[in-house]
């Protein structure tokens, strides 16, 4: 690579470089206590003597997190936090490459996208999520990979950059039940029909990365009754449907016969509130179903009482949602709201926001259009009062103009593209452009749609995974207005 090419990579790798070690000095540390805190952990301390027992019987999330942890503790017991630090500042620094390079697959001059870039992998929410243990790093990272690894595979199909992209999506299936298995066999299914010469080559290439998550699903469905990589979306739907219930709703619900009595008991709680509830449970000997707290004090959320409420929620939502679905209807509203919130604003991120609130508060403002900044039970306080309409000024009003605006230009272009060139095979540069760019807001749409319709309460930290892809679109666009006034040319250089 000559110098011309490597320019902006030194520019955006410095900048990763100085911003870490800035935002260090500022106070922002690493938050090595969530890892035995948040509940999508499993125990440390059988990740430590009984990984391989315990990823097995692991059902309530997809298990690739959980292997990754448990090969750091087991390699160094006493620094594994460190090490996953060391991972998570690298996935940081690969993203920002990745962002770029997709920006360019895309067609965007190499000063808007390396300006961009930089932007994005600076910012205050780059940094908490690099310093935040948890899927949202290692996603964006992932999602950026498979961007990139498919206009490899469309430029140049074979077998081995198939491989690569379906393993990308593979082991974000692992990672995160967001990425369904039917996910996979859609879009490989929609790539052997765009692809119909190399067909052959695309089922080869992802065969053997689908048949893995297909065997997890099997594994899960012979254990414990679930065809998925998780258990949870029955004990997560509380919060969709009966959370959204004001007490008396849900006692006026059960006197009428319309709601199971279960249905008032609040969900997301540790395993001893709902013994009562279930019955049939013995012990089988494994700590992970077994133990009702680890060995920090935390609940276990792998314990198999869940598998008992899972279906017992299922129940009560649906009958929430067939006798009173205005409480669906504002745990969507909620949803939205939060969706847009700027991505930083994340009460798990209160300790590393406090050393940079200033340079926060200054990018949520220009940058999300947040005019207002309120803690979650403030929020509550100020919608309790009737003050709904004045919650928009909480949330990232540029976010909330932004993210529809830039999907909507992207599908207008997009079809006046298509049309223009008619996607002949022949002309594979233009069409494979636009399969890149489905592909991207594809994956936008999809945990959008997840996320707001099957939650209410983390939303813009479920969102910020896919933020660099907005921020690709953005680049795109930008080149078309750009191209207008004849700007494209001289920025590419």
């Amino acid at each position: 690579m000559d110098k011309r090419r490597a320019a902006p990579y030194i520019w955006i790798l410095s900048a990763f470089v100085v911003s870490r070690i800035l935002y260090w000095l500022a106070g922002v540390r690493f938050q090595t206590h969530l890892i035995t805190f948040n509940f999508q952990f499993i125990d440390v301390v059988l990740l430590k003597d009984r990984l391989a027992e315990s990823l097995f019987y692991y059902h309530m999330q997809p298990p690739l997190m959980n292997l990754l942890l448990g090969v750091l503790v087991k390699a160094s017991p006493t620094h594994y936090a460190e090490a996953l630090h060391v991972l998570y500042m690298a996935c940081g620094a690969v993203s920002g490459v990745l962002l770029f390079q997709l920006m360019r697959r895309l067609d965007v001059p190499v000063l808007p996208a390396c300006i961009l870039t930089i932007l994005f992998i600076v910012s205050p929410a780059s940094i908490l999520f690099e310093n935040f243990p948890m899927y949202e790093c290692l996603e964006l990272a992932l999602l950026l990979a498979q961007s990139v690894a498919l206009a490899r595979l469309l430029e140049r199909p074979s077998f081995w950059s198939g491989l690569l992209f379906f393993s990308l999506l593979a082991v974000l299936a692992l990672m995160r039940s967001f990425y369904h298995l039917y996910y996979l066999l859609a879009v490989a299914a929609a790539l052997a029909v765009y692809l119909r010469p190399q067909a052959r080559i695309v089922v080869a290439a992802a065969a053997l990365p689908i048949l893995i998550v297909f065997a997890l699903y099997i594994k899960n469905l012979a254990l414990f009754g679930v065809f998925g990589s998780s258990s949870w979306l029955g004990n997560n739907l509380p919060t969709v449907t009966t959370h959204q219930l004001t007490r008396e709703e849900c006692q006026s619900l059960v006197r009428s016969g319309k709601l199971d009595p279960f249905g008032c008991v609040e969900g997301g709680l540790a395993p001893r509130a709902y013994l009562p509830w279930v019955s049939g449970l013995k012990p089988r000997g494994i700590p992970v179903l077994d133990e009702e707290v680890k060995s920090t004090g935390e609940g276990n959320y792998n314990h198999q009482v869940y598998l008992k409420t899972g279906p017992m929620f299922a129940r009560a939502a649906e009958q929430v949602l067939l006798y009173y679905p205005v409480a669906y209807v504002r745990s969507v509203v909620i949803a939205w709201f939060c969706y847009f919130r700027p991505a930083s604003d994340f009460f798990q991120f209160d300790e590393n926001r406090a050393p940079i609130h200033t340079l926060d508060r200054a990018f949520n403002v220009l940058l999300s259009g947040q005019l207002r900044e309120a803690s979650n039970p403030q929020l509550r306080a100020i919608r309790a009062a009737g003050g709904a309409v004045s919650l928009a000024l909480y949330t990232g009003v540029f976010l909330m103009v932004g993210f529809p605006a830039i999907l909507l230009a992207t599908g207008w272009y997009w079809v006046r593209d298509y049309r223009g060139k008619s996607m002949p095979v022949s002309a594979a540069r233009p069409a494979n452009r636009l399969v890149l760019i489905a592909f991207v807001v594809l994956q936008i749409v999809l945990v959008a749609l997840i996320a707001n319709f099957l939650s209410s309460f983390e939303n813009n930290r479920y969102r910020f995974p896919t933020d660099p892809l907005y921020v690709a679109l953005a680049g795109v666009l930008l080149t078309k207005i750009l191209r207008h006034f004849g700007l494209a040319r001289r920025l590419a250089a």
